[in-house]
């Protein structure tokens, strides 16, 4: 079972650990889920991301070989640009979503624990005569999320950066090594869990003195540490895909609502012409929705609702749930799933079946409203 270098913090901290997304033990709770979601709503929670796969391209074709190959633009993007994007089969279909982050003298990609491997062979194999080198740096390297309406105003504080506030969503800066810091650490703007956060990269043997001056300078802006169960939740109650729950290898990313992954004026890229003949020429089958189960469920009922969960309107089956979770922000059992296009539209009724039987509920527009 592999751990991040977080693990003994955590320990000390008094984590609960559980298996998670592949073979990773993560902390999934510090306190309790509900008190570390409210955390990240209304002050700043910090977590561990380094179980998610980090990718590092360098040579004088990266953007330009990155850019024929996945669905979003790259060669346009300057020093501190990101984006985000998918690489696809040749049927369109999600290999990996990823995050790019273009550098001073590299090009990072972030993306789900799942893909790691998958992601890094799939780029590998299309290097032929670029001038390109792929290497897989989620060993050598760790990453830390700071969420929340306090984030800026605590990584400013503790990386001496000013212009944080300004920053679009996946845009990057860097703090150069120094006295403080041995190794550079790069910020990147993530707000995944629908409040402002940052991602801070940085080298695996620094993550440790990250962690604690990031709690040390925290304690002034209420910092909670927070772990993946509330991580989940805020993530479900902002409408945001993840990759081996909304996003796998049978979903079309207009199916899941991806335009922003997609450049759709830019050249040829795998699986290009299945996804602009579905946009300009067709529509979806499905899409990916949000569930509000009905007020007299209890969270209980909301835990039984798994992945694959049936979605019925009626005596038809019309989708099935991805994700499902309480949700503290909205006091109610929530599910993301998908369904199909009759019964998209926000206020149609469904039943999803469960070991207990059926419970009704409401389609939701992503992200869930308070």
């Amino acid at each position: 079972m592999k751990t991040t270098p977080l693990y003994c913090i955590h320990e000390q901290l008094g984590a609960a650990f559980e298996k998670k997304h592949l073979d990773w033990n993560i902390a999934t709770e510090f306190t309790d889920a509900v008190s570390e979601h409210h955390a990240v709503r209304n002050n700043v929670g910090i977590s561990d991301v380094s179980y998610r796969g980090r990718h590092q391209l360098i040579g004088e074709d990266r953007a330009k070989f990155l850019h024929r190959i996945i669905s979003n633009d790259v060669e346009s993007l300057s020093t501190g640009q990101g984006t985000y994007a998918t690489i696809l089969t040749h049927r369109g279909k999600i290999i990996a979503d990823m995050s790019i982050s273009v550098l001073e003298e590299a090009i990072s990609i972030d993306t789900a624990p799942e893909v790691t491997e998958s992601l890094f062979n799939e780029l590998d194999k299309y290097i032929i005569a670029d001038d390109v080198e792929l290497s897989d740096v989620t060993a050598e390297t760790g990453a830390i999320a700071v969420h929340g309406p306090k984030s800026t105003d605590l990584v400013q504080s503790v990386l001496g950066i000013n212009e944080l506030a300004a920053l679009p969503k996946r845009y990057n800066c860097s703090r150069a090594a120094d006295s403080l810091f041995k190794h550079t650490i790069v910020c990147v703007r993530t707000d995944d869990t629908g409040e402002m956060g940052w991602t801070l990269y940085t080298a695996a043997e620094e993550l440790v003195s990250l962690w604690e001056i990031l709690m040390t300078e925290g304690a002034r802006f209420d910092i909670q540490p927070i772990g993946w169960n509330a991580l989940e939740s805020l993530r479900i109650e902002a409408g945001v895909p993840r990759y081996g729950a909304e996003l796998t290898d049978a979903v079309i990313p207009l199916e899941a609502e991806l335009e922003h992954a997609i450049d759709f004026e830019k050249g040829c890229y795998i699986g290009q012409e299945i996804v602009a003949r579905m946009k300009y020429r067709g529509h979806p089958n499905r899409l990916l929705r949000g569930i509000e189960v009905d007020s007299d469920s209890t969270s209980q009922e909301c835990c039984i609702l798994r992945g694959g969960a049936p979605v019925f309107k009626g005596d038809k089956e019309v989708g099935w749930v991805t994700s499902a979770t309480f949700a503290p922000t909205l006091e109610k059992s929530i599910a993301l799933g998908y369904v199909r296009m009759e019964v998209t539209e926000a206020g149609s009724r469904v039943q999803i079946e469960t070991p207990e039987g059926s419970v009704d509920g409401t389609i939701a527009l992503l992200p869930f409203s308070a």
